[in-house]
């Protein structure tokens, strides 16, 4: 049935995609400004969201005004559309917006973020409400109905493609061969794969596309007190019994990376990617670390913005600080910047 079923959404995909390419012609004239895709062709898992950062911080030092779009996943108002951010002050809460917008608002001061399931809508609310001149459009490559002038796609080193099946019994959105589309790639979590995984993945995608490939890192630098927002040395983490606590598509890889920075990791509690934490199941999730002698709980930052400290007193509530790291970054900055004619 699984097999079945995804014949099926083959067959659905193909049919949405030229559906959307044709509405180009009712959608380009409209926009007056340039737009970066960052998107992936699995279901999450590949770090976005400090792809997405690291692009806006590029764009604001070359004096570009950017926004960031994002449908606004999980959130009330994304089917209305809603601004997040003014670029000055966080406007909306993660049960409104979706969690990633409200990490972007927070981790990106002077970039606005706009909400929408119609992104071609919150392109123009960004356009005309901040004069915005390039848009991030964050998990946007298979939103096919808004031309862009840049699709960067991420694959994670270890599994690009996943198991290999497309949804709904594997993870993959698209076949392999749609990173034809892709004007460049980036392997990310490079350091959590073998040299033999690193090479297998980059032979197979070059099979596929001669888009130029970088490869990242999600490193740790730092976490976040979020009792307060105050900055603690990731050097806390050294053989500090904790609670890691995520709903990510890769709650593993969170727990390696604290087991990497030297945290004692007694307690695990993972869920499913976007998950809506309530105060008495993260209530009970700090009773247990406690009697288990964790003393702190330790969280992502898309994860923080659906919590707040208070929950899990007494012990503390840090976030871990991710920054991504790539190998050759000059080489890529320079292909977007004159890719983008900036």
């Amino acid at each position: 049935m699984n097999l079945l079923e995804s014949i099926y959404y083959c067959f659905y995909l193909k049919r949405r995609r030229r559906f959307e390419v044709l509405s180009h012609a009712r959608v380009a004239p409209e926009l007056s400004c340039k737009i970066i895709s960052i998107g992936n062709i699995t279901t999450g898992g590949t770090g976005k969201t400090p792809a997405v950062q690291w692009l806006a911080h590029l764009l604001q030092a070359q004096d570009k005004r950017v926004a960031v779009v994002a449908r606004g996943y999980g959130g009330r108002l994304s089917q209305a559309g809603a601004i997040v951010s003014n670029g000055q002050q966080v406007l909306l809460n993660a049960a409104d917006a979706g969690d990633e917008p409200v990490l972007h608002a927070k981790a990106l001061p002077g970039v606005p973020v706009v909400i929408g399931r119609d992104r071609a809508a919150a392109v123009q609310m960004a356009v005309q409400q901040f004069g915005t001149e390039i848009v991030i459009l964050d998990d946007g490559f298979q939103y096919w109905s808004l031309p862009r002038d840049l699709d960067v796609v991420l694959l994670d080193a270890r599994r690009p493609f996943a198991n290999g099946r497309l949804l709904p019994s594997g993870h993959l959105r698209e076949p392999p061969l749609a990173l034809r589309r892709a004007d460049t790639l980036l392997l990310t979590r490079s350091d959590l794969a073998t040299e033999r995984q690193r090479a297998t993945a980059r032979a197979n995608i070059e099979k596929i596309t001669p888009a130029p490939l970088f490869e990242a890192t999600h490193a740790p630098v730092a976490l976040r007190d979020e009792s307060n927002g105050s900055t603690v040395a990731l050097k806390s983490l050294h053989s500090a019994p904790i609670c890691a606590v995520s709903a990510l598509a890769d709650n593993e890889a969170f727990c390696t990376s604290l087991q990497a920075c030297g945290a004692q990791v007694l307690m695990q509690v993972g869920r499913r990617d976007h998950h809506r934490w309530r105060e008495a199941e993260v209530q009970y999730i700090a009773a247990r670390a406690r009697a288990r002698g964790a003393e702190a709980i330790v969280t992502t930052e898309k994860d923080a913005v659906k919590m707040k400290a208070d929950w899990v007193q007494p012990l503390p509530l840090w976030s871990l600080v991710i920054e991504l790291r790539i190998a050759d970054e000059a080489a890529l900055q320079a292909f977007i910047l004159n890719r983008l004619q900036v």
